[in-house]
């Protein structure tokens, strides 16, 4: 017997149970085991949840497809495939003032890493201020399955759900058309490590070496950083056959010992991948042994963080929280937002103060403020609490403390755009066609685990220098600054195919035309760009979110690596013969001058959602600097900003594994400090 939403209870849409099936006429189908269905009731109080938040950002009103996958969320959410937890086996704090020993700002990627390290075996209380709740809980099977990624991370301002993202959107960008681009981030425990597609690679030894030049500081080096990546992170090696392609990684990269966050294969390979493999290989792009051991020029399988025994996404949440969550010197508040630093007459940091259901109150801190905020909102508290451009805090009658002119300075950002054809591989399109491809799919994801569900996208990786027949159409002085810029080992693009139909990226849910041909989509993100942003205030209230500005092509040498990269995704797709089919779809034939094809790019481009370098580490006479190496604040006592707004740059790729290895360092540290300052 089916149940069933219908008219304005469910925005229009007729929304049906059968047996194991969900069924949303012209729109999706999603399989669960029966015994998992909730009551009507539920379904109806998780739309109006999401209509609720979505009022409190003064957003338009749900779209169908929004309601549509939220519902899903809710429905899936209690079935086999997401991880069953209970919220209230945490530590819930009473919202009152009350003292610790640290108090971390942010429940993402660093700060549940960093405050998992400082109350596991020691006596330190930890209190981790999050401004949202459980993903699990509020997104469901669209954060844990690692193919749903995609949803709500388009660059549309519509396409963002405010249970689990900040709904982030740009100032204008003259280098995209001037569209106002939404910028994912995660406002949930687990932060981006919640929202992210999954990657996980380190960074080259000339970008980490670069990185200890640059603060003063060799601790950063690759070789003394290294065992800090290794101490985050447990490898689990691929075990599903590879045909067609090859997948070889340095075993020597891990550490048996391991850490928390998981990181895998998935158990699936995704056939079009495995085509992309020999044609980067043929262009130039040399296989090794995977990018865990600071090496990227070449190609290869990566790793995702993926757990390989549930195939669920690992998080911070999942990882650093889980295994300290019955300590109880750690206390998480989540949907509670950190308003501003308490600094005393001698710029100690001495708490935050937080708000929470309409209650203000004070976490205390007796050692030290952690600011893990993230790379937007770490520089706005930091400007909120009176710490930054002098200018701009008058401008809002924000008492200054401490003129730092570098605070939401130096922002950057990989720009990601990509070219599309129909190809004769079964790609997401096969499974978008065919309800029950999809519910196969489902179903070998609930029951084993295993299948096309249990990745993000193909995995295979191909990075490079701009070949020299491309580079020498590039204007001298691009071609020096980007010399000047990098070292020798740090690439200038990264190639990512992906199995489905991602478009102009407004909505990558429903980018793919549905027509029963397969679409692959072949991105570059530009891993060397030369353009800075910013962030500042908008108000004098941490409510409001900040204004960002990317400042995507604000440099000319990025537009002329825009250029050339289309012009090698061509060549690319070009060394597929056989797995095309007919001509380009996207860009299409027609577009072939320089003018034409940056046209297109800024059409096209979106953020890879790396943002970094807004509270710039660096030496003390750096005017654009922020913090010192030990990601102190200048200029205070007992205030740190631990994210990768803290990076003195942006690194070459996914920064996740950066990030980790960020806090996994400065947890050692404080505790290095504290035992010397107690022996």
């Amino acid at each position: 017997m089916a149940n069933a939403l219908h008219g304005n209870e469910a925005d229009n849409l007729a929304i049906s149970i059968h047996g194991s099936h969900i069924i949303i006429p012209g729109y999706y189908t999603m399989s669960l085991p029966t015994r998992a269905l909730p009551s009507i009731n539920y379904i109806l109080e998780t739309i109006n949840s999401l209509r609720d938040a979505q009022t409190a950002y003064n957003r338009d009103s749900i779209h169908p497809p929004q309601t549509t996958t939220s519902v899903l969320a809710a429905i899936v959410h209690q079935g086999q495939a997401a991880r069953i937890f209970d919220p209230r086996t945490y530590n819930t704090p009473i919202d009152q003032d009350l003292t610790f020993d640290y108090v971390v700002v942010g429940g993402g990627t660093a700060s549940l890493a960093l405050a998992a390290r400082l109350v596991e075996g020691f006596s330190h209380s930890v209190a981790v201020i999050e401004a949202g709740g459980f993903y699990e809980q509020d997104n469901g099977n669209l954060s844990v399955v690692p193919a749903y990624c995609p949803f709500f991370a388009g660059t549309d301002p519509d396409d963002f759900n405010p249970l689990v993202d900040w709904g982030f959107v740009t100032e204008p960008q003259k280098g995209a058309e001037d569209r106002r681009i939404h910028y994912p981030r995660g406002k949930t425990l687990g932060g981006s490590s919640a929202r992210n597609f999954m990657y996980h690679h380190r960074p080259t030894v000339g970008a980490l070496n670069k990185w200890a030049e640059e603060v003063g500081d060799e601790s950063y080096a690759f070789d003394n950083l290294f065992p800090f990546f290794q101490k985050s992170v447990h490898y689990t090696p691929g075990t599903v056959p590879f045909t067609n392609s090859t997948n070889t990684q340095d075993p020597n990269a891990w550490s048996p010992a391991g850490g928390p966050v998981q990181v895998s294969h998935g158990k699936y390979v995704e056939p079009f991948g495995t085509w992309v493999q020999p044609a980067m290989e043929r262009l130039g792009m040399k296989a090794i042994d995977g990018f865990q051991s600071g090496r990227l020029i070449g190609s290869s399988y990566g790793t995702f963080t993926v757990d390989p025994q549930s195939a669920h996404r690992s998080s911070s949440e999942t990882s650093y929280l889980a295994s300290v969550r019955d300590k109880k010197n750690l206390k998480v508040y989540h949907n509670t937002l950190a308003e501003k630093v308490l600094l005393d007459k001698t710029q100690t940091a001495t708490g935050v103060l937080v708000s929470a259901k309409n209650n203000t109150f004070t976490l205390n801190a007796k050692k030290e403020v952690i600011l893990s905020a993230g790379a937007f909102q770490s520089p706005q508290l930091l400007m909120l609490s009176g710490i930054g451009p002098r200018e701009q805090l008058e401008s809002l009658n924000i008492p200054v403390s401490i003129d730092l002119p570098g605070v939401g300075q130096n922002l950057a950002d990989h720009p990601l755009f990509g070219s599309e054809f129909r190809v004769n591989v079964p790609t997401i399109s096969a499974s978008l066609n065919s309800p029950a491809l999809m519910v196969a799919a489902q179903e070998a994801y609930n029951n084993h685990a295993a299948g096309p569900l249990t990745i993000p996208t193909t995995g295979f990786i191909g990075w490079e220098k701009i070949p020299s027949h491309l580079r020498q159409s590039m204007t001298a002085e691009s071609r020096k600054a980007l010399d000047e810029a990098f070292p020798a080992d740090w690439p200038e693009l990264e190639f990512l195919p992906a199995n489905a139909a991602l478009g102009l990226q407004r909505n990558y849910m429903t980018e793919d035309p549905v027509d029963g041909h397969n679409y692959a989509w072949l991105g570059t993100s530009m891993v060397a760009p030369l353009s800075r942003g910013s962030v500042s205030l908008n108000s004098s209230h941490a409510s409001d979110l900040p204004k960002i500005d990317p400042n995507f092509f604000g440099h000319k040498a990025d537009q002329e690596v825009a250029i050339a990269a289309i012009r090698r995704q061509r060549e690319i797709w070009q060394a597929m013969p056989g797995v095309t089919v007919g001509e380009e779809y996207l860009l299409g034939p027609k577009t072939q001058s320089d003018e034409e094809i940056l046209a297109f790019v800024k059409k096209a481009v979106a953020p890879t959602w790396h943002a970094s370098g807004t509270c710039k580490m660096g030496k003390k006479e750096d005017k654009e600097a922020v913090v010192d190496s030990g990601a102190k604040v200048f200029g205070t006592r007992g205030l740190r900003v631990v994210d990768a707004s803290a990076f003195p740059f942006l690194l070459p790729g996914h920064p996740q594994s950066a990030v980790y290895a960020l806090a996994e360092k400065i947890a050692a540290d404080i505790l290095r400090g504290e035992v010397i300052e107690g022996s």
